[in-house]
């Protein structure tokens, strides 16, 4: 049972972080579609204990649909020459275990800051640094508001800004937009593709967490959403959609840059049930 329960979780917290890293590499305009992520420390948490999830440096290794690597690093405050160490180190390792392209992105949620590169053993590093506070998006803000006002359907790109908003200079408080943004979701569901409201109710998990800094109003919003229903509803689907043949083309895919053992305790499996599907 708690084994099944920690599987549901990781379901979970894989399915949110990776649609919300899709979510905002195409807000920003960058052409890659993420297909999995690395576990890391931080993102395994108790989901009745999260903490808030940018107040602390967050690293995700993102595979995507072209191949490509992406080494991202969320930061809440004004990065610091220490910051871009540690994506420097982060970097490197990756670099030595890859031969895949590999990229670096800093998601500042801070327009303080000038630092840009970090330079070790004559090697300079430049990341791709991206300060969403100075990215204004109130003009795009209004255009969704007068479209949900007279009740009009959005378009696939609005949807995505709709979840993003809270990062991005709207002229509203985060609090107050991610609170906007529930209301929406709840009260203008025709407004909405069918097939991206569930994806985008449960992505708002981490806005919820993020930005509504009181416990019980967090809790009127996941149940005001019926966010746990869809949750549930989404790990069912994962399960049935996660064929034999899904989870085999998934482990061959892993199995170019990770070993066996490294992809059995991904994957919550034995090192046996890896190579099975790798035989396949």
């Amino acid at each position: 049972m708690l084994l099944e329960e920690s599987k549901n979780r990781d379901v979970f917290v894989k399915f949110i972080f990776m649609n919300f890293l899709n979510y905002v590499l195409l807000t920003l305009g960058i052409d890659e579609e993420i297909v999995e992520i690395e576990s890391t420390e931080n993102i395994y948490f108790k989901l009745s204990e999260m903490p808030r999830i940018f107040n602390r440096f967050l690293d995700f290794k993102a595979i995507t649909k072209s191949g490509k690597i992406l080494l991202f690093e969320f930061k809440k405050s004004s990065l610091r020459t220490k910051d871009l160490k540690q994506v420097f180190d982060y970097y490197v390792n990756e670099f030595t275990r890859t031969d895949r392209p590999l990229e670096a992105i800093i998601i500042s949620l801070s327009s303080k800051g000038r630092i840009m590169e970090y330079t070790e053993s004559q090697l300079t590093h430049r990341p791709k640094i991206i300060k969403t506070k100075k990215i204004n998006k109130r003009k795009d803000l209004k255009a969704i508001r007068n479209k949900l006002d007279n009740n009009k359907k959005l378009t696939n790109q609005e949807c995505v800004l709709l979840i993003t908003l809270p990062l991005f200079d709207t002229c509203e408080s985060e609090e107050d937009i991610t609170e906007e943004v529930c209301y929406y979701l709840k009260n203008k569901e025709g407004c909405i593709p069918d097939e991206k409201l569930d994806e985008m109710i449960i992505a708002m998990y981490l806005n919820i967490v993020e930005y509504i800094p009181d416990k019980k109003r967090q809790k009127e919003l996941m149940e005001m959403l019926k966010m746990a229903e869809k949750v549930v509803r989404l790990i069912e689907s994962i399960k049935n959609e996660g064929s034999n043949e899904g989870i085999m083309k998934l482990i061959k895919n892993a199995n170019k840059s990770h070993s066996v053992e490294e992809i059995a305790k991904f994957h919550n499996m034995t090192v046996s049930e890896v190579r099975k599907f790798l035989e396949m």
